[in-house]
């Protein structure tokens, strides 16, 4: 900063630091008593300037004007002034001794110092504004260097360190997420919290904790029954150059000498590492408070004891009378004195114990005791006050009796709400970890739940699903319940506890009747979403402690990080480029942008991001802090961090002591103190198509390229138009099906294009298109033509299974079980559907004996039955018209997805001979029964005798049955897709191939869904579990598995690792080994790298909006033929299925599948480049 000349004329220059404190101005505080900030530096040029004061040596008052008119014109001075006059600041001056640099101490006056708090509460709006603006600009310039405070020469040289840091903290919300501090449990906490830390057992509790589970627990414990205030995040503590420590909020520019306190929140959020046992925890919590039960929800105008029906009727306790005369009950004359065990019945129930009473049940059983405890149920009488001023008006007239109470039973269970999917795996957690003695309620989407008073007291954990408890919240008429008639139910022979058997309001869900202890979110972190159901339903509850349970608070909270140290340097996705030999495509490698040292500017993503998290702390959770102001946690917290220029000073640390208040979790180098995962190997398997799939491919791509030269690339015809993002995601939806396997019905519209290609060539030489877009569309009328010339490949196209080699089958046979015209292709090979192979096998296993030419017949009944069904389906109608071209070659990629909605359908609702009934009633949960296997020796005299079943025309489907035979006998595998046909097709060719598996698709119901995990987990039969993406990559726990493979590469990471946690966690003993299978040289590789170069970061977009992916999309490559050596995926049809039934025994073997132990079947081709390594597949054939 620099002056003209020096501002001390403008005042008494002999007023000393020491003459000011001793000053009887009561206006202004004593200098000691203040924060010291720090100190300004302002060269002064004009030349000769002194100080007229007595003593050059002594700091004077900063002279301020009392009249703005009379202050410097100066800015910083003039805000000096502002902030000296309003009581914001106090100021010091003094000249070096050279008399060309003044000196200004600046001392900031608390909020809570004494002398001064009644005028700072009276300053007006206006100038607090004006002074939080003038005190950022003045803060901003004071430097916190004692050597300058104490004025040592020279005055300029030393390095400042300013009070408002000047420092970048460019830290993204992940990153100050991964830096939260691990929890440590205090040592003045709770003696319950400090019984876990050490170790006790906990009541109820089965499992063994690790000790950082018994930290995070007991931490819990603290957060839930410690009184003590807590310190408030919204301040940082700033020391001052005296070496004092204040308490400073950025935001209000507020400064307090007293640690500022608030009232603790009675929950949080527990997001620990992904796998590393958060369900364990929560058991632990609520068995280790089982005994404890809840207060009466606190209320500022009505008095809520505690009563019980016992004490409610018959005790003449004071606040037992109050109630009965307020609730409008007559007198009885039954009160009496009670008895010793009816004072027990009452204390018990009414009051937290050291130990449930619960587990006394089997000796309390054997007395008539139990029953009087278990229906003298705590309650208290709720009054709303509110609701009667809906109902009444605010005028309610005398004659108007007073609302009648709500009664409110205290439970000491803990409702636990999960995603439905996740409900069985609740279910099976809780059998795991826990007693048989703890009373739990699964409640499933039939059940009918039960009395309020019945859930509050005959359980300890009750387990709903998000779907139910939904549905639970459209029962929410609270006025009903304040309208029910009290109980008069007849007491309990030789007893006065009251045997109530009250009904209550079946339109009301009793869940609003009940104050409950504890509720806890599972996969929490939808309650972030402003208007999810379940917030609003919450608000509703009475509910004491509140807890989220998720692994990812937020989209940009991954708790990723545990095991993600990897082997080999197949994991490293950088460095991967194209090096096969499929030469019409060159991607090239991508260069992640260089980080500069700007500053990070939070934008739209972070913000959403934060008012997420200020819903969960500030609607669910109801922090008080937060919760009193609904606007304090986007004023104090979001706004300073998403300012245009960057985050303001200290705005980071305020967001990471907020993060800190509420959220638990463990670091993860603190994790792997106790907890060490098995290694886990990742490898990108590259492949290339098969001969007819890549013809398929050509396919998809040739209408691509057609309608972006045909539409100029432009208008909402071009199907890559900002307005047909759907259609786009329709096309690549559909390129990722073809690089399994598809098949279309209308050939891809190859006949089309090649009726128009004509006209195609004349349009684009009318409109003279450049060289390289000519070429295109002559390749893509090729390679339209070269599918369209195929006989076998249109053949193929007819239906939607893979297609199957097969070698040794009669000729009549064959044509008689073949589907459609691949029976009138050449003889060059032949080719059938993996059902219709299972259905000739199974139809021999059943009949060994049958002739050749009965086998015929049976064949060509089943064609017909077959061709009859199809033509019981409605037909598809397609635009053929010139006027309709266009608009054809991009619609198919719509109606090619609804094609193959339609194919996965029929695919799981067709049943083979052999398969039972049950397995087609649920949804296809396995692979179906096998039929009893006849002799050895009637099946060598069988017509299919010496059949054998090659590979498949889907190269990623042989890779995964590969290694399904290779593996699957020593370990289980998960397959991920994020098609459902993919799946299908998959579980098609392991049914012909004797490996049993399960499914889990959004198709099968949720109680199947949860037998199909438990049957995986449980059973040795069942090897493969098929898993849809979008349903199975959150919440399950299947450590049975050490196999992972992805039929594609998933785009959004995080997705990726999540789905890898299912196996990759707690209790897992094995190496994980994780595949991805890409086609090379297609969208899929050019995934892998746009995925790589977005890997910086925070917010994946959309694959559909993401420049790279768009720009190779929108550019279609066409794929040469790579020559191979034939599959080498052998084996007979007719005996395969002794190694299948056999399947998951110690003396499993894959005898029947010739694969050589596959060690030759695959060769890989390892290239270095950097530091990544790639695997190329190829399959040997085996003479």
């Amino acid at each position: 900063m620099q002056l003209a000349n020096c501002p001390l004329c403008h005042s008494d220059h002999n007023k000393t630091e020491q003459a000011a404190d001793a000053n009887d101005d009561s206006n202004f505080p004593a200098l000691e008593d203040l924060l010291a900030a720090g100190t300004i530096t302002i060269i002064v040029h004009s030349k000769g300037v002194s100080c007229s004061a007595t003593d050059n040596n002594s700091w004077r008052l900063l002279p301020v004007a009392r009249e703005p008119s009379k202050r410097p014109q100066d800015p910083l001075l003039w805000g000096i002034g502002f902030l000296v006059d309003n009581l914001f600041l106090r100021a010091t001056c003094k000249l070096d001794r050279s008399g060309q640099v003044l000196l200004i101490r600046v001392y900031l006056i608390p909020h809570d110092l004494p002398s001064v708090q009644e005028r700072l509460r009276c300053r007006n709006a206006v100038v607090i504004k004006e002074g939080r603006r003038y005190l950022h600009s003045t803060l901003s310039l004071v430097s916190r260097s004692p050597r300058l405070w104490n004025a040592e020469e020279p005055i300029l040289s030393w390095e400042s360190d300013h009070f408002l840091p000047r420092k970048l903290d460019n830290r993204t919300m992940a990153e100050i997420y991964s830096d939260l501090d691990s929890p440590v449990v205090p040592p003045t906490c709770v003696p319950l919290a400090r019984d876990v830390a050490e170790g006790k057992p906990v009541w109820g509790l089965r499992s063994h904790l690790y000790s950082y589970q018994r930290r995070s627990v007991a931490v819990m414990i603290e957060k839930e029954l410690s009184p003590l205030p807590v310190p408030d995040p919204l301040y940082v503590a700033v020391t001052s150059v005296r070496g004092e420590q204040y308490y400073f909020q950025p935001s209000t520019m507020t400064t307090l000498r007293e640690t500022p306190m608030v009232a603790p929140g009675r929950g949080g959020i527990l997001c620990e590492e992904l796998g590393t046992g958060k369900t364990i925890m929560i058991l632990a919590l609520i068995l280790s408070t089982a005994a404890q039960i809840p207060q009466p929800e606190e209320s500022m105008v009505d008095s809520r004891p505690v009563l019980t029906p016992l004490a409610y009727q018959h005790f003449t306790l004071p606040e037992c009378t109050t109630a009965r005369t307020r609730a409008g009950r007559g007198p009885s004359d039954v009160y009496g004195i009670p008895s010793l065990v009816e004072i027990l019945l009452h204390c018990i129930s009414s009051r937290s114990q050291a130990s449930s009473w619960c587990e006394y049940e089997n000796s309390l059983e054997s007395t008539n005791l139990w029953p009087l405890l278990r229906s003298n149920v705590p309650f208290y009488h709720h009054y709303d006050l509110n609701l009667a001023a809906e109902i009444f008006g605010s005028s309610r007239p005398r004659s108007q009796p007073e609302l009648g109470p709500r009664v409110m039973y205290l439970s000491a269970a803990t409702l636990i709400v999960v995603p439905l999917t996740l409900l069985g795996q609740w279910d099976r957690e809780i059998q795991k970890h826990c007693h048989s003695k703890v009373r739990v309620f699964i409640v499933r989407q039939a059940d009918v739940l039960p009395a309020a008073r019945i859930l509050a007291t005959e359980y300890d954990l009750i387990v709903m699903s998000d779907v139910r408890f939904r549905r639970e919240s459209r029962n929410k008429k609270i006025s009903r319940l304040h309208a029910l008639r009290q109980c008069a139910c007849s007491c309990f022979e030789g007893s006065r506890v009251p045997n109530c058997r009250c009904p209550g309001d079946t339109q009301v869900t009793p869940l609003l009747q009940v104050r409950w202890k504890r509720l806890v979110v599972d996969e929490g972190h939808i309650s972030g979403n402003v208007s999810a159901t379940i917030n609003y339903f919450v608000k509703q509850l009475s509910i004491e402690r509140k807890w989220i349970v998720t692994g990812t608070p937020t989209s940009n909270m991954l708790g990723l990080s545990l095991g993600r140290t990897t082997e080999g340097q197949e994991t490293d996705l950088s460095g991967l480029h194209n090096s096969g030999s499929n030469s019409d495509c060159n991607t090239p490698e991508p260069t992640p942008p260089s980080m500069d040292s700007s500053i990070r500017i939070w934008g739209r993503y972070d913000s959403d991001n934060l008012r997420k998290l200020g819903t969960m702390i500030t609607d669910f959770l109801a922090i008080p802090q937060f919760h009193t102001d609904r606007k304090s946690f986007g004023v104090l917290v979001s706004s300073p961090l998403c300012v245009r220029q960057g985050p303001q000073p200290f705005a980071t640390n305020i967001l990471s002591q907020v993060m800190r208040v509420v959220m638990i979790r463990h670091r993860v180098q603190d994790l792997e103190q106790d907890i060490v995962l098995p290694p886990m190997k990742h490898e990108i398997v590259y492949m290339d198509l098969s001969e007819y799939a890549l013809k398929s491919y050509n396919a998809m791509q040739a209408s691509i390229a057609i309608n972006a030269i045909d539409s100029e690339r432009q208008g909402p015809d071009y199907v890559f138009h900002s307005t047909r993002a759907k259609e786009l995601q329709n096309a690549m939806d559909n390129l990722s099906q073809g690089m399994f396997w598809s098949a279309s019905n209308i050939l891809y519209n190859v006949d089309q294009i090649c009726e128009e290609a004509q006209s195609f060539r004349a349009r684009a030489l009318q409109r003279q298109i450049p060289k390289e877009e000519y070429e295109l569309l002559e390749g893509a009328l090729s390679h339209a033509a070269a599918a369209a010339n195929d006989t076998l490949w249109r053949a193929i196209q007819r239906h939607e299974d893979v297609p199957f080699k097969v070698t040794g089958l009669d000729s009549s046979i064959y044509e008689a079980w073949t589907r459609g015209d691949l029976k009138t292709t050449s003889r060059e090979v032949d080719l059938m559907h993996s059902n219709r192979l299972v259905e000739l096998r199974n139809f021999v296993y059943a009949r060994p004996l049958i002739s050749p030419q009965n086998l015929i017949c049976e064949g060509i009944q089943l064609n017909a039955e077959e061709a009859r069904r199809l033509k019981q389906e409605p037909s598809q109608t397609r635009e053929v018209t010139h006027a309709g071209t266009v608009k054809s070659v991009t619609d198919v990629f719509k109606e090619e997805i609804e094609t193959s909605k339609r194919k996965a359908k029929l695919a799981r609702s067709s049943r083979v001979p052999g398969q039972t009934e049950d397995s087609v009633e649920s949804g296809c949960l396995a692979s179906e029964s096998q039929p009893c296997l006849p002799n050895i020796q009637l099946l060598q005299s069988s017509p299919l005798s010496g059949v054998r079943v090659g590979p498949s025309l889907s190269t990623k489907l042989n890779y995964i049955l590969t290694e399904a035979i290779q593996y699957s006998a020593d370990e289980k595998i998960l397959i991920f897709s994020k098609s459902p046909l993919t799946l299908a097709h998959v579980a098609e060719g392991l049914t012909l191939f004797g490996v049993k598996y399960l499914r889990y698709t959004c198709d099968m119901q949720p109680a199947l869904r949860e037998h199909a995990v438990m049957t995986f987990e449980s059973s040795d039969c069942y090897r493969l579990f098929l898993i849809e993406l979008k349903l199975g990559a959150r919440g399950l726990n299947l450590v049975s598995a050490s196999r992972v493979i992805f039929c594609e590469p998933v785009w959004h990471p995080d997705v990726e690792s999540q789905a890898i946690k299912r196996a990759h966690r707690i209790g897992q003993l094995n190496r994980i080994i994780v595949k991805t299978l890409v086609i090379r040289c297609t969208a899929e590789e050019a995934m892998l790298d746009r995925r790589q170069y977005l890997s910086y970061r925070e917010q994946m977009p959309k694959m559909t909006t993401e420049s790279g992916m768009r720009q190779f999309m929108e550019n279609p490559r066409f794929l040469n033929l790579v020559s191979c050596e034939p599959e080498q995926l052998s084996m007979p049809l007719i005996d395969a299925r002794a190694s299948g039934l056999i399947r998951g025994s110690e003396n499993d073997s894959a005898a029947g599948v010739d694969v050589e132990r596959l060690e030759p079947a695959c060769i890989y081709e390892g290239q270095r480049d950097g530091s990544s390594k790639q695997k190329r597949v190829k399959f040997a054939e085996n003479n």
